[in-house]
């Protein structure tokens, strides 16, 4: 009897050696925010010329807000020796709130709409000819982001203010090359399956490069799905142990008669303390490829690292944001004003 159990144990043991436990990661950040800002809209007969302005004032109640919270396994499998099934299922929580609904009688009821999709995939890794993944992943873009150091629920979202910015496609297969000295290719594309669940139009595609090595960050991407066509390029530089500066530039063809172009400048600064402070600076002309819609974000913050896996974290922001469009003989012009403030706390595992 004990020969037999000791069989079954190690029979177990080789079992649970030849399948790898997944990796279980994930994070939560909450962050109590207050923005507060005004909307000033002018209306003009162009042929009597005779104008009406109307504003609105932002409700100014603060807000409990998750970012970008989620919850994820990952993993790989040899497969060869020189190749590995590459796996993620990474899903968004939000820690505050579910989706809520009202009952037939009017009663306020709450119903759970969590665990939604972010990075989601199977793929191969080849330590030759690189990795192929295939699922719901974020385009290449992303990838090439050395500028952005928002962090948490600031006024305009924490990303670059480009109307176009990393979002996930279904229905993708992504390709990274092997990094070769910090240099590494990568390329996109994302099916038409005509199924309802395409996400970027028709036969999207992307290709790009980024060289990382030492104090400099450099990189670019191009994007495309039928008409509309996307350019980015971005970088960082350590100027000195503590001072990092990014840049990004990107420009955004909508189809239409101006394209978007999206500005990005910032700085990080580690300090003797734990806290690192950062500052953003983005300006967009011709906003979703609109002539004369312009938008301004400046962005002051600070992150306090409690420990390897605890940040806490604080900023301020100030947008400005104008459109104007003639329809007929009326012309309309909104222009915004608004400030925001905020603070959190992050943990990852």
């Amino acid at each position: 009897m004990k020969k037999l159990l000791l069989a079954t144990a190690v029979a177990a043991l080789s079992v649970s050696a030849a399948n790898a436990a997944p990796t279980v990661y994930g994070k939560g950040f909450l962050t109590l925010d207050l923005n507060t800002g005004d909307t000033d809209v002018t209306v003009t007969d162009t042929v009597t010329g005779v104008s009406t302005e109307t504003s609105f004032d932002e409700d100014e109640r603060s807000q409990l807000n998750s970012n970008a919270s989620r919850i994820g396994l990952k993993g790989s499998e040899a497969l060869t020796a020189n190749t590995d099934l590459v796996y993620q299922l990474e899903y968004g929580i939000d820690i505050d709130a579910g989706d809520a609904f009202v009952d037939a009688d009017g009663g306020r009821m709450e119903k759970s709409d969590q665990f939604y999709s972010r990075d989601t995939y199977l793929g191969l890794k080849n330590a030759q000819y690189g990795t192929l993944l295939g699922g719901r992943l974020s385009a290449i873009d992303d990838y090439v982001n050395f500028a952005n150091v928002t962090e948490g629920g600031v006024l305009g979202g924490d990303a670059v203010l480009a109307s176009f910015d990393a979002p996930r496609t279904n229905n993708t297969f992504n390709y990274f090359s092997p990094n070769i000295n910090g240099m590494q290719f990568m390329a996109m594309y994302a099916m038409d399956e005509d199924n309802g669940t395409d996400t970027l139009g028709r036969d999207a595609f992307g290709v790009g490069g980024k060289y990382e090595a030492g104090p400099m960050n450099v990189g670019a991407t191009y994007i495309q799905a039928g008409d509309f066509k996307v350019a980015r390029v971005s970088g960082n530089y350590a100027i000195s142990p503590v001072v990092t500066l990014g840049a990004l530039y990107q420009n955004t063809d909508f189809d239409s008669d101006d394209n978007e172009n999206a500005f990005t400048i910032s700085g990080e600064m580690a300090t003797a303390t734990p806290w690192t402070a950062y500052a953003q600076g983005d300006f967009v002309n011709n906003v979703g490829g609109a002539d004369d819609a312009e938008a301004f974000r400046a962005v002051v913050g600070g992150k306090y690292a409690f420990n390897a896996a605890t940040t806490g974290h604080l900023y301020g922001a100030y947008l400005s944001a104008e459109e104007e469009e003639t329809v007929a003989t009326t012309r309309t012009k909104a222009e915004y004003d608004g400030f925001g403030i905020g603070g959190g706390i992050e943990y990852k595992f």
